[in-house]
């Protein structure tokens, strides 16, 4: 009884024939036409080892009427032939084969690993200019395989319309996908990716925002702090991403202007007063905290509860006094809580 093929040995004969270039000879017509109609048959012949031939003889032969064919075997029961044809495609180019880019970007639910990673190298060489559409198209795919080959592509192309669309993959809500995204964009010189962040900072949903702080933290783009400081009191801005705003400013407060946050804590532009206050307690420090502690001294009982906040989370225990003084003063339910919740946070346990 004659063995099994296994697929160490399937996958052996593929890779035999994908990278070595070497195709076993068969009977072909001499006219290239009729070579074309010829092996076009021949993708629909019951042996795998023939299909196979046929798929990698016409991704030589430069003709687009291979392209439907191609792609039709794109989904044969053999995966050396899936394989194979999406390899053809790719020979074929762009933007001849571009018809077949939505059938590749399918493939990256293929359960082989070998069809996948050749309809990656396939995409790649049909990702032209015609092609953006689709591929930004491929971003919002129920697949997160799809999705992921897609933002993986058009990271590497330098063509317009394609950095925003990365940004926004920054959003995604698969995290190989957004860690995809963030790599390709680390990649961009630093003016250019100031420019997207910013606008990112500015305009994007809450994910993308998020991982804009993030991202801007990890590479210590100060020059992105005047926009991050902004959100701390933008009411668009949801309270996950103010945290991550927070977070990185403090990672980066050296870069602040201590005396300027000062100055504008006296604004009485009520923005501009209150992202001062939220910048002095993340600033911290005695010069923060004396300006803080002489602002509880206002009639303004909202100013009153950032500043309280504020003072809670510049961590200094010298407020505790004036706080507790506060507190026995004080009839406002929300100052009330807020006194209690900075005590907590300065008091040690």
């Amino acid at each position: 009884m004659r063995r099994p093929f296994s697929r160490t040995w399937l996958l052996g004969l593929a890779l035999a024939f994908l990278l070595a270039g070497y195709v076993p000879t068969t009977a072909l017509p001499r006219e290239s036409t009729d070579k074309v109609t010829f092996l076009i048959e021949k993708l629909k012949d019951s042996s795998f080892k023939v299909r196979l031939k046929a798929a990698l003889l016409l991704g030589r032969l430069a003709d687009r009427r291979a392209v439907e064919p191609l792609m039709n075997a794109l989904s044969d029961g053999n995966y050396v032939v899936r394989g194979a044809a999406a390899r053809a495609l790719g020979n074929l180019g762009y933007p001849a084969a571009l018809p077949a880019l939505n059938r590749l970007l399918r493939l990256a639910n293929d359960d082989e690993v070998f069809v996948r990673k050749e309809a990656v190298k396939a995409i790649r060489k049909l990702a032209g200019p015609e092609a953006i559409d689709t591929l930004i198209a491929a971003l919002s795919d129920g697949s997160p395989q799809v999705r992921l080959v897609a933002v993986h592509i058009l990271g590497k192309l330098d063509l317009p319309g394609v950095r925003r669309a990365v940004v926004e993959a920054m959003g995604d809500e698969d995290e190989l996908v957004r860690q995809e995204a963030i790599e390709s964009l680390k990649g961009l010189g630093r003016a250019e990716l100031n420019g997207l962040l910013r606008q990112a900072l500015q305009n994007g949903g809450y994910r993308v925002q998020e991982a804009a702080v993030r991202l801007a933290e990890q590479l210590r783009m100060v020059e992105l702090l005047d926009v991050i400081a902004d959100m701390l009191v933008r009411d668009d801005v949801v309270p996950a991403v103010k945290r991550e705003a927070g977070l990185a400013i403090a990672q980066m407060k050296d870069a602040l202007n201590l005396d300027k946050i000062i100055q504008d804590s006296a604004s009485s532009e009520p923005a501009l007063r209150d992202k001062a206050v939220r910048l002095l307690g993340i600033y911290g420090g005695a010069k923060a905290v004396d300006r803080l502690l002489s602002m509880l001294k206002t009639d303004d009982t909202f100013l009153k509860r950032r500043v309280v906040a504020a003072l809670g989370e510049a961590g200094d225990p010298r407020a505790i006094p004036a706080l507790e003084y506060l507190r026995s003063q004080e009839q406002d339910k929300r100052l009330l809580q807020q006194i209690e919740i900075s005590l907590r946070r300065l008091k040690p346990r």
